[in-house]
Order: structure tokens, then sequence, then C-alpha cells
């Protein structure tokens, strides 16, 4: 596929770089926020459960409290996943502006492109509609960097993740760790029923 019949089906050059950037930027900060959304209403229902587990341990109703504590765990994985997203959307998004102050765009777009591709994957099961336009948005910074005129680099090893790429997901999973730990009270089982793990 020649550049032309790309930036043709990709629809670049129909405004300028700088609005697209900032049009991408607005676009991500959106779907970041419908994660975070997400992530707020789990922690609620994850408090509820909890009350709820407390309260049966507090009658000595341990399989009630172990269906309560192992759905929590449930949840608590899910957090995990949608808390590592948005924290790395939002990284992705100072990128995002870093790129429309500097000039080296395809440089700054590789990583972006690969952790939004990424992002994508991971909330594909929870939120499709967010996995399908993190997919647009990947396609339009696939536009980006073949006009930046970086078109090899883009089409060949398009799954393959940069190190700085690389580096954004691995610190927004130890941020979420740590944001979870913060925002959970510890699960204990009773020591007779252990919690399934």
């Amino acid at each position: 596929m020649t550049s032309a019949k790309i930036e043709g089906k990709l629809g670049i050059h129909q405004k300028p770089l700088k609005e697209q950037l900032a049009m991408l930027t607005y676009r991500l900060r959106v779907q970041r926020n419908k994660i975070e959304s997400m992530g707020l209403m789990l922690q609620h229902r994850d408090k509820e459960l909890f009350d709820k587990c407390v309260a049966a341990r507090t009658v000595g109703d341990s399989l009630r409290a172990n269906l309560y504590a192992g759905e929590c765990a449930e949840i608590r994985k899910i957090v995990k996943v949608v808390l590592q997203s948005e924290l790395a959307l939002e990284q992705v998004t100072f990128k995002m502006e870093t790129a429309e102050m500097v000039g080296d765009m395809a440089f700054l777009m590789r990583p972006i492109k690969n952790v939004v591709q990424a992002v994508g994957k991971q909330m594909r099961d929870y939120m499709p509609e967010v996995s399908f336009e993190l997919g647009q948005i990947n396609e339009t910074l696939d536009g980006i960097v073949v006009g930046a005129g970086d078109i090899t680099d883009s089409y060949v090893a398009v799954e393959a993740h940069t190190p700085e790429a690389e580096g954004i997901l691995r610190e927004a999973d130890v941020l979420a760790e740590q944001k979870i730990k913060s925002r959970f009270p510890e699960l204990h089982a009773p020591a007779e029923h252990p919690l399934p793990t």
C-alpha cells in the first residue's frame, strides 16, 4: 500500500498535525475518564460486598463471608486491570501533549501507539466500546506515524512493543498495585474456611 493510499484511507492531512494531535489527546482523555468511572463503580461494589463479608463474619456465618470475600477478590482482579489501563492512558496523554510541543513525531508516536494498542486489548473483555474507540485512535496514530515518514517501522512489527511502551505499562502496573493496596481493605479469611485465591 502506498503512502498516498494509506493517507487517503486514514484521512491524514485533512487537518493540520497539531489539530489532529489535540483531537487525539481529547479522545484519549474521554476514554481514560470512562475507564476511571468504571474503576470507581467497581470500588463502590467492592465496599458493599466487603461490608457484607464483615457483617456475615460478625454473626459467625462463615459460608456467606467466604462467598462475599471470593466476589471481592474477583472484583479486585478486574480493578487492577482497569487501574493499569487508566494510568497508562494518563501517561500516554502527557506524551501526546509533549508531542504537540516537540518536533520528532515518529519517535514519540511509536510508544504511544503501542500503549494504546495494549490498553485496547486489556479492556476488550471489560469495556468493549472503549476497546473499539482505542482501536480507532490507534489507526489515526498509524496515520500520523506514516505522515511523519516512519512507514516501515509502523507497518512492520506493529505488535512489537518499544522499550518506552513497556516502561509505561510497567510503571502503570506498579502504580495500580499501590492504589489497590491503599484503596481496598485487606481480606482475611476465617481460619476454618480459607478464602479462594
